[in-house]
C-alpha cells in the first residue's frame, strides 16, 4: 500500500535574471564584490521586472483564522453497510474478516463521493481518519473530507481488509463528511474509523544553532541562523524560474505586489556559468536568497535518468572510502585508476564534481550563501544516483567532502531531498531535510501534515524541514493548526503558475490564494526577509 503525492519529475530549468533596488541585507557579513560581467544598475533591473505591470487588488482576501483546539481523546467507527449505498453497489459477506453485518462492494468507478460517511464531530481538533478496505486487484482511489480530496491511496491485490489511515485531519465541531472517491473502483469498503490525533508541538524540535559544516563561511552561518530564527512561526516564499524573461517573478509581482525570498534555479539545465551569473546578480542587486539544485548527468551520458544510462554507481564507488577519495588530487586519482586501485567510474565522478566546483567557486568568492540541494528525489529511483541506498549515501558523502573540504565551498547550506528512510545520509552532512510534494488539481495543499510528521520522525526532529518543490500552495493557517510550519517552499514553474499563453494558471489554486499567501503575516517575502535581517 502507498499514498501518492507527486508528479512526474520535470526537467530543464534555465535560470532567470532578476534584481530589485533594495538596501543591502545584514545577513551577510562581507560586502558584495561586484565583478559579474555586464551588470546593469539596480534601477534598470527593477524596471525590467516591474515595467508595464499593474498590481492586481484582491479586496476581501483574508487568510485562514486559527481556532482554539480542544484536544480530547476519543474514537468511534461507522460501518459502511449502514451508509447511503449508491446505485449498483451491494452489501456482501464473501470476503472474510469484515466487521458488522457485511461490507460494501461494486462501487461505481470514477465517482466523487461514491460512498459517503456522515459524521458528528464532538470536538474541534485533529483526527486520524481510517478506512478499512480490500480489493481483488491493485487499485487507486481517494479519500475526501468535507468535499476536499485529502489524498489518493493505492492498495495491492489482497484477500484481507487493511486499514488505510490519514493523520492530522483537522475538523471543527459539528457535521462533517468523509467520502471514498473512486478512481479505479474495484474496492471493498468495510468501515470508517475516526480517532483523536493531535500533532506534536513544533517547538519540540532540537535544531543545531549552526550549519553542519564546522567551517561554514560567515555568510552561510548568518543565513542559516536567520532561517532558523523563523522556524515554527513563518515560512519563506520561493519560486522556480523557467528562463531569462523573468515571467514567473513578474507574474508573482502582478498578482501579489511581492517577490519571493528565494530564487531557485538548476545547474545542469543549461549553461552553468550563465546560471551562476544570474544567481549572483539576483543576490548582489536585491539581496535575495539563492537556491540551487543540480541535474547531474550520469558520467559519460547526457541524461539524469537511470533508464537512459549504463553507468552503474554501485560498481564505481563501492569499496572506496568517500572521505579518502574526496581528498585525492586529479593526478592521484589518475594513477590509482592506472594501477587498478580505483574504478574508472569513481574518477569520472570526481571530474564531474570538480567541474561543478569551478562554477560554484564564483558564488563563494562573492560571499554569496547558497541553499544547495543536490542528488534530489533519490528514493524515487528514476535518477541514476537513486539506484541504491548504499551507493547513494556514499556518493552524498563524496560530494559533501569534495565540495566542502577539498574545494572549500563553505558557503553551501546543504538540503537533503532523498525522500526515503533508506536514503537518509549522516546528520553531520546536511542542514535541512525537504520533500517534493505534487498534488492533483483540486486537491488542497493544506499543510501536508502527514509528510511533515513523517520527515520529522525520519530526522529525529533535529533538522529544519522544507518543501523543496510543489505544484500547489501551502496554506499558512492549516500549517499553524497542524504544528507543521515548513521552513520554505519552492513553487515549480510551467502550468503550476503560468499557462502556455502567458496568462495566470488557476489549475491548482486561485489568484486570491496566491495573494493571500504572499501577503500573509505567516510568510516571508523578499522585503519581509530583508527587514528581519537588517
Amino acid at each position: 500500500m502507498k499514498i501518492m503525492f507527486r508528479k512526474e519529475t520535470l526537467m530543464r530549468i534555465p535560470a532567470v535574471l532578476l534584481t530589485v533596488p533594495l538596501t543591502y541585507a545584514g545577513f551577510l557579513h562581507a560586502p558584495p564584490i561586484r565583478c559579474i560581467n555586464d551588470m546593469q544598475d539596480e534601477n534598470a533591473y527593477y524596471k525590467s521586472l516591474t515595467d508595464g505591470i499593474t498590481v492586481e487588488t484582491h479586496s476581501g482576501s483574508a487568510e485562514q483564522s486559527v481556532p482554539e483546539l480542544q484536544q480530547i481523546d476519543m474514537q468511534y467507527s461507522l460501518e459502511a453497510e449502514y451508509m447511503n449505498i449508491p446505485g449498483g453497489a451491494v452489501i456482501d459477506t464473501l470476503r472474510k474478516g469484515y466487521h458488522g453485518r457485511g461490507y460494501v462492494t461494486y462501487l461505481p468507478e470514477h465517482t466523487d463521493q461514491a460512498l459517503q460517511f456522515d459524521l458528528m464531530i464532538p470536538f474541534t481538533q485533529h483526527y486520524a481518519v481510517s478506512v478499512s478496505v480490500a480489493a481483488d486487484c491493485s487499485t487507486v482511489n481517494a479519500v475526501s473530507v468535507n468535499n476536499k480530496r485529502v489524498a489518493e491511496f493505492e492498495i495491492d491485490d489482497r484477500e484481507n481488509f487493511t486499514l488505510v489511515t490519514f493523520h492530522g485531519i483537522f475538523l471543527e465541531q459539528g457535521d462533517a463528511t468523509v467520502a471514498i472517491d473512486t478512481i479505479d473502483g474495484n474496492l471493498d469498503v468495510d468501515f470508517l474509523q475516526i480517532q483523536a490525533d493531535n500533532p506534536p508541538a513544533q517547538d519540540a524540535f532540537q535544531i543545531s544553532e549552526t550549519p553542519c559544516n564546522p567551517d561554514a563561511s560567515p555568510e552561510a552561518v548568518s543565513l542559516y541562523q536567520a532561517i532558523r530564527s523563523q522556524w515554527g512561526s513563518k515560512m519563506l516564499t520561493g519560486q522556480y524560474a523557467s528562463d531569462g524573461t523573468n515571467r514567473e517573478l513578474r507574474m508573482l509581482y502582478q498578482h501579489t505586489g511581492q517577490f519571493p525570498a528565494i530564487r531557485f534555479s538548476a545547474l545542469g539545465s543549461g549553461d552553468n556559468r550563465q546560471i551562476i551569473e544570474d544567481a549572483a546578480q539576483w543576490h548582489l542587486n536585491m539581496n535575495g536568497i539563492v537556491g540551487l539544485m543540480w541535474f547531474w548527468n550520469a558520467p559519460g551520458s547526457d541524461s539524469v535518468y537511470a533508464k537512459d544510462t549504463d553507468f552503474v554507481l554501485y560498481d564505481a564507488i563501492i569499496g572506496t572510502d568517500p572521505e579518502q577519495l574526496a581528498r585525492m588530487t586529479p593526478e592521484e586519482a589518475d594513477r590509482a585508476v592506472e594501477s587498478g586501485h580505483l574504478h574508472a567510474g569513481a574518477r569520472a565522478l570526481l571530474r564531474d564534481i570538480d567541474a561543478l566546483a569551478r562554477d560554484l567557486t564564483v558564488l563563494r568568492d562573492l560571499h554569496i550563501p547558497v541553499l544547495w540541494r543536490p542528488l534530489h528525489e533519490a528514493g524515487g529511483g528514476w535518477y541514476w544516483w537513486g539506484s541504491g541506498s548504499v551507493s547513494y549515501q556514499m556518493l552524498w558523502k563524496l560530494l559533501y567532502y569534495r565540495l566542502s573540504r577539498y574545494h572549500g565551498l563553505n558557503n553551501l547550506i546543504w538540503v537533503w531531498n532523498g525522500q526515503s528512510k533508506s536514503y537518509l545520509v549522516p546528520e553531520s552532512t546536511y542542514d535541512i531535510a525537504s520533500a517534493d510534494i505534487y498534488l492533483q488539481p483540486g486537491v488542497r495543499f493544506g499543510s501536508r501534515y502527514e509528510v511533515f510528521q513523517s520527515l520529522a520522525s525520519l530526522t529525529n526532529r533535529r533538522k529544519m524541514l522544507a518543501v523543496s518543490e510543489c505544484g500547489s500552495l501551502p496554506q499558512t493557517g492549516q500549517m499553524m493548526l497542524d504544528q507543521s510550519v515548513w521552513s520554505f517552499f519552492g513553487l515549480w514553474y510551467g502550468d503550476y503558475l503560468i499557462k502556455p499563453d502567458g496568462t495566470f494558471s488557476d489549475r491548482y489554486y486561485s489568484s486570491s490564494d496566491l495573494y493571500i499567501l504572499y501577503n500573509s503575516d505567516r510568510t516571508l517575502t523578499l522585503n519581509d526577509f530583508l527587514s528581519i535581517c537588517q
